[in-house]
């Protein structure tokens, strides 16, 4: 009777125990991509010169780390190309898919099939990290995250993080998605040069949504009155980490640190790291070795993207508009899309061209028929290294523009002021370049020239604040300018206006040509003419 009373108790231990095993081994091959990520949580660290591009310390630099939500930097970048190209705006509103939906947290948890505006979405990317809003960026611009992520590896080629791969929007645990600390650094360095309009976001200290405000996960904003916030990230594999900035006293520097295990000795190191290295920053202009090329300009007419042996090599090709809105766009403006080409070469990774943001994050407003022509310009074969005509506003802007003060609130920031490299020109529907520093005016400020004087001109812009900033850095740059008036005027050419930037008052010919070799021994384009 004993014996037969333990039986059933014996039997559902059994029972109970296989259970447990077959729910364990479940779980296991559920979490096994996961667990397969190898440990690296292992402390790297290094501190760039912004404006000299030299560094200032480096421990561990190229050593392969996982970025975590550091990878959201590069989600952002690709989302202030697409704002600055003016394919989305920050009143956009993107849908919420259910894969979107289902990211884990940390997450701002809206239900599949709502909405919610591009610049609320990157705004809960800066403060609370969201995974599920990385997802809807990634979406919304690429069709799907895998897409999205192909997208931000082919960037990070172009901008020379060479040993960088991303897999998704949001950083969570891939075993496949790699970088390094010096990376990481050129992209904190290239975001604040590309986007300064933007740049303002990563200092977003909270967030309100809904009845919730969420506070910045970065306990080192602000610190020494100097630091950016830019972001934090954590996996477990890889501990915590973080890419920042500190400006101040007309220097920048950039630091990033990863592996942590903690938060808090991360932020500890961070500090002493700016404090040692702020005072060692260069003070005065970014120099051209500390220039980070935009995608597509600058030689990355062809960067090839690392893909698994048997697939097809992926290039970057400088486009305005990405190619997942191609048919949309065309069927908007009411073209007839060209007829496909058999591909003769490798598949193209589309990564836009982001002209100079203007003033104020906004939409450039290109006409219908250039917006047409640009969706026209499908690629069906490997790019060329011929400078692509199609970016009628970003193709003339100069690489280099000399970054200006610290950014103001976001949609304030004032245009930077450009090295003073003669921009490429323009390009008219002959296909014959415009002369944006000869090509006639059609309207006279009142400060015009007299008739026969001679004047010097430094560039053209796309706006009157745009070519009074040139008119600035040149005067800072050659002093004796402050003794002549400066002088915008206005121009048309093709249906787009322009803005020259001069000097008048010159007593003749020698005086203004003087004055031209003065100002291009400063590496400032310029044009001694008559008026």
């Amino acid at each position: 009777m004993a014996s037969q009373a333990k039986t059933p108790w014996r039997v559902a231990f059994v029972r109970a125990f296989a259970a447990i095993l077959i729910a364990l081994a479940v779980s296991a091959h559920a979490a096994a991509p996961a667990q397969a990520i190898e440990n690296l949580r292992k402390y790297a660290g290094i501190v760039v010169d912004a404006k000299s591009g030299n560094v200032l310390y480096e421990s561990a630099a190229d050593s392969k780390r996982y970025p975590a939500s550091v990878a959201k930097v590069m989600t952002l970048y690709v989302l202030f190309q697409e704002l600055s190209a003016g394919n989305l705006k920050l009143s956009t509103k993107m849908t919420v898919s259910a894969h979107a939906a289902a990211a884990v947290p940390t997450k701002l948890g809206l239900r599949a099939g709502s909405t919610i505006t591009v610049e609320d979405a990157m705004k809960s990317l800066v403060t609370l990290s969201a995974n599920d809003m990385a997802r809807v960026i990634a979406e919304h611009i690429s069709g799907s995250e895998e897409n999205f992520a192909k997208r931000m590896t082919a960037t990070a080629r172009a901008l020379g993080m060479r040993s960088t791969t991303y897999r998704n929007a949001s950083g969570l645990p891939d075993g496949a998605q790699l970088t390094t600390v010096r990376d990481q650094a050129i992209l904190g360095i290239a975001i604040y040069q590309h986007f300064p309009s933007y740049y303002e976001l990563f200092q977003t200290k909270s967030f309100s949504y809904g009845k919730k405000t969420y506070g910045n996960h970065n306990r080192v904003l602000g610190y020494m009155g100097a630091v950016d916030g830019i972001k934090t990230g954590y996996i477990n594999a890889a501990g915590s980490n973080l890419l920042t900035a500190a400006r101040k006293d007309n220097r920048h520097i950039v630091i990033v640190a990863f592996g942590f295990n903690s938060s808090a000795s991360r932020d500890e190191k961070v500090r002493q790291l700016v404090s040692t290295y702020l005072t060692k920053g260069r003070r005065g202009d970014y120099l051209r070795t500390a220039m980070i090329p935009m995608p597509g300009r600058q030689g990355n007419t062809q960067v090839a993207v690392a893909q698994s042996p048997a697939a097809a090599p992926v290039f970057v090709m400088p486009m305005p508009l990405p190619g997942f809105r191609l048919a949309q766009l065309v069927a908007a403006n009411g073209a007839q899309p060209q007829a496909q080409l058999t591909p003769v070469a490798p598949q193209v990774a589309v990564a836009s061209i982001a002209p100079v943001p203007a003033p104020m994050p906004a939409d450039l407003g290109l006409q219908p028929a250039v917006q047409a022509a640009n969706t026209l310009a499908a690629p069906s074969q490997a790019p060329q290294p011929a400078y692509p005509s199609e970016d009628v506003i970003g193709a003339w802007l100069s690489d280099t523009y000399n970054l200006g003060a610290p950014p103001a609130a976001l949609g304030q920031t004032t245009p930077s002021a450009p090295l003073g490299m003669q921009p490429p020109a323009p390009i008219q529907a002959n296909n014959q370049p415009i002369d944006l520093l000869t090509s006639g005016s059609v309207q006279t400020a009142a400060a015009a020239p007299a008739p026969g004087g001679w004047v010097v001109q430094i560039g053209a812009g796309p706006s009157e604040d745009s070519a009074r900033a040139m008119l600035a850095d040149a005067a800072g740059k050659a002093g004796n300018l402050g003794d002549f008036r400066s002088y915008v005027e206005r121009f048309e050419k093709n249906g787009s206006v322009f803005y020259r930037a001069r000097f008048i008052g010159f007593g003749g010919r020698d005086d203004a040509t003087a004055m031209c070799n003065q100002l291009k021994q400063q590496n400032l384009a310029c044009l001694a003419m008559q008026s």
